[in-house]
């Protein structure tokens, strides 16, 4: 009995890890050929979305490094003339605003604040896609986020019928970094449990 439950268990995980790994290389060859990481290499377009965090770490009381590399990235590609309206989308509840502390520091950078709208429903990012196709309907954008989440935030925009390259924000290898990667892993997972329901 004992070594039926221990083969049980095994498959079990052997079919949970064969599921995010397909899930995962899925995501990365979709997006083959349309991150960048050189903003000379990305092909300009009339809208860039930027992709919300919080300017403060959820697991430590210092910055959020993941935040900081964004608004970077967000500034050298307007520096380059590769959008010319630029779309914060994130979460936006009582005492809590990604959208407005992304746009305080965009404008402190010199990114003028008649370009920038606000999306405040994108608290995930399925629904950062769905907005920037329902509300704002645009059909072609550069999303500005780490690879990795350039990568399924592609995946979710082909779904939805928009052409999206990504610009690849610098990413964070720090400890508490490699949580939130952990954490992408089964985001990428549920991502396909989004576009089927």
């Amino acid at each position: 009995m004992k070594r039926k439950v221990i083969y049980t268990v095994t498959a079990l995980l052997v079919i949970v890890v064969a599921i995010i790994a397909m899930c995962n290389i899925i995501v990365n060859n979709n997006a083959k050929g349309r991150v960048f990481d050189n903003p000379a290499e990305v092909p300009a377009m009339r809208t860039a979305v930027l992709l919300g965090t919080s300017p403060k770490s959820r697991y430590s009381e210092g910055p959020n490094l993941f935040f900081q590399a964004r608004i970077n990235a967000a500034v050298e590609l307007y520096k380059n003339h590769k959008y010319k309206q630029l779309i914060i989308s994130g979460e936006k509840r009582k005492g809590y605003d990604e959208p407005s502390a992304m746009k305080k520091n965009l404008i402190v950078r010199g990114i003028p604040a008649n370009i920038i709208h606000m999306d405040g429903s994108g608290h995930r990012t399925f629904l950062s896609m769905r907005n920037i196709q329902e509300e704002y309907h645009a059909d072609s954008i550069i999303i500005i986020s780490q690879k990795w989440h350039n990568q399924r935030s592609i995946y979710l925009a082909d779904h939805l019928g928009i052409y999206a390259v990504g610009y690849n924000a610098e990413d964070v290898h720090d400890f508490f970094a490699q949580l939130t990667h952990i954490r992408e892993l089964l985001a990428r997972v549920k991502l396909f449990k989004d576009v089927l329901f």
